[in-house]
């Protein structure tokens, strides 16, 4: 089960609460809207328009997940931010205030985080409850779209719930009034990402369609594993093919649509490091070099800030896909419900699998403590800058590196908060909270 160390309050503006969902397809950034609740939308939400509002869903996720990818490496220990932009540091530093409007408020692109993942959650929300009253004879292919829809918002109710003390789940009634949702643990709004997660798979189921089956499976499979639920998980993961892998797309043709991490930390992409953790493994999954000063001058290069420069090569240009759902995690999930179960042989045998991957000797641990450590050591490695390592310092309740209270190269200290607060603008805007 997830544990929260921080359950800081916060709120987040009805935007998330929604105009959200009919813009999807149409508008990137919600809060040009002067009345995001009042879009006509017998212009947009027909069905001729299903597919386009479905993919407009798509887009609105894989941005924002990959913001929450980035922005989980640096509260994490996957990236160290390289910049002097102050709005940055609470990420990194690990002090996110629900005051702050970075994560809150801002877009995807310029790493906000809660406001995209709402915003995701909507659109494929609404477009999924049109599908739902609309007939196969209007809509082509309905219940492919019906699945589509329905694991992104999966999709996006799972990072919420990893990454946030607290959410809240709004929606628009018939009339395209906010509905506001009361505040939410992350248990409960995993249980909402689970039933989206079964929808999807029956209608996946019903339309054929194998590849959002599989990651709507394992899209559950992360969830139950989340909830504690493990066995249940591990049912879900043992039916993912070998060589699956779903991917959330990228491009270089606009800022909104390249890949963050690249973005962030690449050959001219100077934002954030490597976390030291990371730099010198010598794994082929974490493939990663340092920057030097020039190419005669060997020496490390250093930001302003003094953090020493070290590149990922996982992710290579602004086009290049990041998994979101592969066979790999489906295994270390069968590997750790193994683990939980007192099934360590089978446990075991599944991690050198992944060890012998990372050219790492075998591993021959007897204990259930000692094979559950190899598991988050795999996860980390594996799953490297693919947005889980931020929901395992949670789940794992792992000591932070650097340790709370060590002085932070942007000013002050390194603080303890492990989960991002319920933002303010979300708690003075729904009069639930």
């Amino acid at each position: 089960m997830i544990h929260r160390k921080n359950t800081g309050s916060s709120r987040f503006r009805g935007v998330a609460a929604l105009g959200v969902l009919l813009w999807a397809a149409a508008c990137d950034n919600l809060l040009e809207v002067d009345t995001p609740s009042r879009i006509p939308a017998e212009e947009l939400e027909t069905p001729a328009n299903a597919e386009l509002l479905v993919n407009g869903a798509i887009g609105d996720f894989e941005c924002a997940a990959g913001a929450y990818i980035a922005l989980g490496g640096l509260i994490g220990d996957e990236l160290v931010d390289a910049t002097q932009t102050a709005d940055r540091f609470p990420y990194d530093r690990r002090n996110v205030s629900p005051a702050d409007r970075r994560y809150s408020a801002f877009d995807c692109a310029a790493l906000g985080v809660y406001l995209p993942l709402n915003r995701a959650r909507a659109s494929a929300d609404n477009v999924l409850g049109r599908l739902e009253g609309w007939t196969d004879a209007e809509v082509p292919n309905r219940q492919r779209l019906i699945a589509r829809a329905a694991v992104h918002a999966g999709y996006s109710l799972v990072l919420l719930a990893e990454g946030f003390c607290s959410a809240t789940i709004s929606s628009l009634d018939a009339s395209r009034n906010i509905v506001y949702g009361p505040e939410l643990t992350p248990a409960q709004t995993l249980a909402q990402a689970e039933e989206r997660f079964t929808r999807a798979i029956g209608a996946a189921t019903a339309a054929g369609d194998t590849e959002t089956l599989n990651t709507a499976r394992l899209g559950r499979a992360r969830t139950r594993l989340d909830l504690g639920r493990y066995a249940d998980a591990r049912a879900d993961a043992a039916l993912i093919p070998a060589g699956f892998r779903r991917n959330l797309t990228a491009s270089g043709a606009a800022a909104r649509r390249e890949n963050r991490v690249w973005a962030q930390n690449a050959l001219n992409n100077e934002a954030t490091s490597l976390g030291e953790a990371y730099r010198r493994l010598r794994d082929p999954r974490v493939p990663s070099d340092s920057v030097t000063r020039s190419a005669t001058d060997l020496r490390i290069k250093t930001s302003v800030t003094g953090v020493p420069l070290w590149r990922q090569g996982k992710y290579t240009s602004a086009a290049a896909p990041i998994p979101l759902a592969r066979y790999e995690e489906a295994r270390l999930i069968i590997a750790e419900a193994d683990a939980r179960a007192g099934a360590l042989p089978g446990a075991i045998t599944i991690l050198n699998e992944f060890r012998a991957r990372g050219n790492q000797p075998a591993f021959t641990g007897t204990t259930q403590a000692v094979v559950l450590a190899e598991v988050v050591e795999q996860r980390r490695r594996e799953l490297f800058l693919e947005g889980h390592h931020l929901g395992d310092l949670i789940r794992f309740d792992l000591p932070f590196t650097p340790a709370p209270g060590t002085p932070y190269h942007g000013g002050g200290a390194y603080g303890s908060s492990r989960c991002l607060p319920l933002p303010d603008i979300e708690r003075n805007n729904n009069p639930l909270l």
